[in-house]
């Protein structure tokens, strides 16, 4: 197995992108080495480097800190077989919140994704009315968890779908050829869960553009660029948040003093809060731990190999869905950046076995995936290299979804905490949860609610 490895020295590219990000204003904190600042923005994934640069901007005293060794939170690029490949986000939507418009100004390259997924059945590409029939099979799904919840009782996806009342005649419905790809596409894919654990309203609500837009760096790379000059502490798992009225008090592993705060922006995997990783004095308002709870992470791990000679005859990082079959259900990323690399994207009990297991599981499923659906394609694999989020401390999953009965939960983040703490993360927003361009939102709309504290912007 090749091990990924951490990115070393940058090079010229790398140097000048973080070098356009030297633009923003100098944090009052670097300047001054004080342990008081005006925010505390505690993880440094897309939402995390999101707020810090929107606080930079507004010229107050911050200080970002980060758990691990390196920005980007699910976000990370490593290297696999000599090239550079992303193994969480792999892309964003350009219309979703300002991520595109921040990569640019910044310096970084963008280059547009392939429009739409190309659908194989039986090793070969589907034909036009398949497409439609599939597209209106999703279409309809969609409606009858809309139609579920329409009461106001919130149930499990499957069980909306299964008491969807019978299509009319020659158009698609529950129990159509395409239903049980779509179960897979909105479940295990999507959401790393099968529909029976995932809440209509939740999923119904969900408004998520497909990605458009991708670094040839990596999207890792992109995050790392972003916030390579924001003052930034890595390494610095926070242990204690503790409430002083019109100040927090944040603890740091390792460090005697602690940070005290005016405001906090609180962007930490909800699973990570959930499981009381960070402690706060007093604790954590009821209601928000209930909520926290009710929106369990899915499982999502990706797997990367080599198809030398292009053996799928696919166009650059085309994204790939295969009808349900026999084999475990993935989605492909094939010739990432038009080189030989591929990434295959397992979702709940196959991506569990690969997170325990590591390349030893992963490696039989993408060969079983691929000789299910691609059988020329399957004897050329012989080594991968995986993600392994499931295991990760800081991360503990992929996206959050909320439980049958717990759609309406996802209200109470927008909600403060103790008077200054904000929420921000990828499980925030209401109808964008669950993707890069969401969770960057909800970085600046968490900054923004902080420096009202101070007067910057409209209460």
């Amino acid at each position: 197995m090749t091990r990924p490895r951490h990115p070393g020295t940058l090079n010229r590219r790398h140097f000048l992108a973080a070098a356009s990000a030297a633009l923003l204003p100098a944090p009052a904190l670097a300047q001054t080495g004080a342990s008081d600042v005006e925010v505390v923005i505690i993880g440094g994934g897309a939402a995390g480097i999101a707020a810090a640069r929107r606080i930079a901007e507004a010229k107050r005293s911050y200080v970002l800190l980060e758990a691990s060794p390196r920005l980007g939170g699910r976000a990370r690029t490593e290297d696999a077989f000599g090239l550079r490949v992303d193994l969480g986000a792999g892309g964003f939507a350009r219309s979703e919140g300002t991520l595109a418009a921040s990569a640019q100004g910044a310096g970084q390259t963008l280059i547009a994704l392939p429009s739409g997924r190309r659908l194989f059945a039986h090793g070969r590409e589907v034909r036009e009315s398949a497409y439609d029939a599939f597209a209106s099979a999703l279409g309809t799904a969609r409606r009858d968890m809309l139609t579920s919840v329409d009461g106001g009782k919130d149930i499990a996806a499957a069980q909306a779908l299964a008491n969807a009342p019978p299509p009319a005649k020659g158009t698609p419905g529950a129990n159509g050829p395409w239903a049980a790809t779509v179960a897979q596409f909105l479940g295990p894919l999507g959401c790393g869960r099968s529909l029976a654990t995932l809440s209509a309203l939740d999923l119904a609500r969900r408004d998520a553009p497909p990605d458009d837009t991708t670094s040839p760096a990596g999207i890792g790379t992109l995050m790392e660029g972003l916030g390579a000059w924001l003052n930034v502490q890595k390494d610095a798992p926070v242990t204690l948040v503790t409430h002083g009225g019109r100040f927090h008090s944040v603890s740091v592993r390792g460090q005697r003093t602690p940070i005290r705060a005016r405001a906090i922006v609180l962007a930490v995997p909800a699973p990570v809060l959930a499981a009381g990783a960070i402690r706060f004095n007093p604790g954590l308002p009821a209601r928000l731990v209930t909520a926290l709870r009710a929106i369990p992470a899915g499982h999502l791990e990706q797997v990367a190999f080599l198809l030398p000679g292009n053996p799928l005859a696919l166009q650059p990082n085309e994204a790939v869905l295969t009808a349900a079959g026999t084999a475990p259900p993935a989605l492909l990323r094939g010739r990432i950046n038009g080189s030989d690399l591929h990434v295959l994207t397992f979702g709940d009990a196959p991506a569990r076995t690969i997170a325990e297991k590591g390349a030893a599981a992963a490696l039989p499923l993408a060969r079983d995936w691929l000789r299910a659906n691609f059988p020329t394609a399957e004897a050329v694999v012989s080594e991968v290299v995986a993600s392994n989020w499931g295991q990760d401390p800081l991360v503990r999953g992929a996206l959050s979804a909320a439980l049958p009965g717990q759609g309406a939960q996802r209200r109470v983040f927008a909600d403060t905490v103790q008077n200054r703490i904000f929420l921000a993360g990828e499980y925030v927003p209401v109808s964008g949860w669950g993707t890069l361009g969401g969770a960057w939102a909800s970085g600046e709309a968490a900054a923004t609610r902080a420096l009202r504290l101070f007067g910057d912007g409209p209460a």
